[in-house]
């Protein structure tokens, strides 16, 4: 299995460069009025640089951009202009494509430290259980190829089941051209192929021979999402955090070996 390397070599200008490709096929390379300083194309392509030098706080990251683009607008505006393409964005993010099978999990996104949850007042946010023990946000729930790529998620509050946003996400089932999606033992139902439990009376279509080495590639995946400072708290609403969820997913799927 590869290992996962950053783009560093290549330098910020480099980076940016590389983002720009992609997002002036698809989105617009014209400023709309005289008073925008960048235009949507730059603006996500800046966007994304972050998620690959793994600056925490996209407020300093913009800072630090500011200082060598004396043209920049202030991180306020860039802030709104990347919340208007938010659907746009998630659109690219999850388009349809023909799989044969896809690696079902989640991971945590928390909101606050837990001292501080009392006087947390993020929409939708709640209490949930991970890997590490309970923690208060939401969770990301993704579908992801045998070969690293996130093709499909959700967010959702942490108190939601695993497998009840399961089915939400098959209901695009058929778009992907119906894949086996491959779960853990949360995902023990007819639809998902899990590790079958002491009383399960049915074939569920999981093999040792190659199953659990085939769900790693979805635990590498999210460990590249945390790496790239995608559970830095600095979202105050539920726009921001859909944001930099999308931006996150794209930054990788983007920068995948």
């Amino acid at each position: 299995m590869a290992r996962y390397r950053p783009r560093h070599s290549l330098g910020r200008r480099a980076a940016i460069r590389h983002f720009y490709r992609w997002t002036r096929r698809h989105f617009s390379t014209r400023s709309t009025c005289v008073h925008q300083k960048i235009t949507d194309a730059w603006l996500i392509a800046l966007l994304l640089s972050r998620f690959v030098f793994k600056v925490p706080h996209a407020s300093i990251w913009w800072s630090l951009l500011r200082e060598d683009r004396k043209g920049l607008p202030s991180y306020t505006q860039a802030y709104t202009r990347s919340v208007r393409l938010l659907t746009r964005l998630e659109a690219l993010v999850t388009t349809a494509e023909q799989l044969a099978e896809v690696i079902i999990d989640s991971m945590p996104l928390p909101i606050c430290r837990p001292k501080r949850t009392k006087r947390c007042a993020f929409p939708g946010a709640r209490w949930g259980y991970g890997t590490q023990g309970d923690f208060y946000g939401y969770k990301l729930h993704a579908w992801v190829t045998a070969s690293g790529k996130i093709v499909h998620y959700a967010l959702r509050p942490a108190n939601l089941h695993d497998l009840t946003v399961g089915f939400e996400l098959n209901q695009r089932w058929p778009e992907f051209g119906g894949p086996k999606v491959i779960g853990d033992k949360g995902y023990a139902a007819l639809g998902f192929v899990f590790p079958p439990k002491k009383n399960t009376r049915y074939d569920t279509g999981w093999r040792d021979s190659r199953h659990p080495k085939l769900r790693k590639r979805i635990e590498t995946v999210f460990s590249q999402l945390v790496a790239g400072q995608i559970r830095s708290v600095q979202a105050k609403t539920l726009a921001g955090l859909r944001l930099r969820v999308v931006l996150a997913v794209l930054a990788h799927h983007l920068t995948r070996p």
